[in-house]
């Protein structure tokens, strides 16, 4: 008996762990590319769900591509960590939200759009962490204003949906989560 409930217990805790568990701490541009949808997928569909994608003004190295940054930090638990990407967004996460030791990249793979990405893909933390734009440098669409941009969540099937965050008189935008997803700074067409 003891046996077949130690075996039980193990079979739960694989399959609990395999529902939740993280992928490797290393992020590298082909684990990067089978985390979540394709970028020009993510991006079409916002545009076909009614949304523009908002543009930053900043040069390229060619002048031609968005060019992809992105930044990693050791993230150790108890320990607060802040990753910020070329301006782009930063990232908060509070130490007491780590649910263990882990390396944390941000991405955006394409400098030139409001879209971040965040690895390991999937985390879910013991806590909220924090990402934050900094819109000053966004171009707007004609005719959009400041309190008109709307931040995107893309689930892992590619279906995207407004999330709730906080937009400050500074310009920043503001969304606190619980786990790390592709986000995309939009406005609403039309709106």
């Amino acid at each position: 008996m003891k046996t077949l409930l130690i075996s039980a217990l193990i079979v739960f805790a694989v399959g609990c762990s395999e529902f939740n568990a993280p992928t490797a701490s290393v992020t590298t541009d082909e684990a990067i590319s089978y985390q979540y949808p394709p970028l020009d997928e993510a991006l079409a569909a916002a545009e076909a769900a009614g949304y523009t994608v908002i543009d930053f003004a900043r040069p390229t190295l060619d002048d031609n591509e968005c060019d992809t940054v992105s930044s990693s930090r050791n993230a150790v638990t108890g320990q607060t960590v802040n990753i910020n990407v070329a301006g782009i967004c930063k990232l908060t996460i509070p130490g007491s939200s780590l649910p263990y030791d882990m390396v944390v990249t941000v991405v955006a793979p394409a400098s030139c759009a409001g879209v971040c990405d965040f690895y390991p893909h999937p985390t879910q933390f013991a806590g909220n962490v924090e990402i934050r734009w900094d819109t000053r440098d966004f171009v707007l669409p004609e005719g959009i204003e400041f309190d008109e941009i709307v931040p995107l969540y893309v689930h892992d099937d590619g279906t995207i949906e407004e999330v709730s965050f906080v937009r400050s008189e500074n310009r920043f935008i503001t969304v606190t989560t619980n786990h790390f997803s592709r986000y995309i700074i939009t406005s609403r067409v039309g709106s």
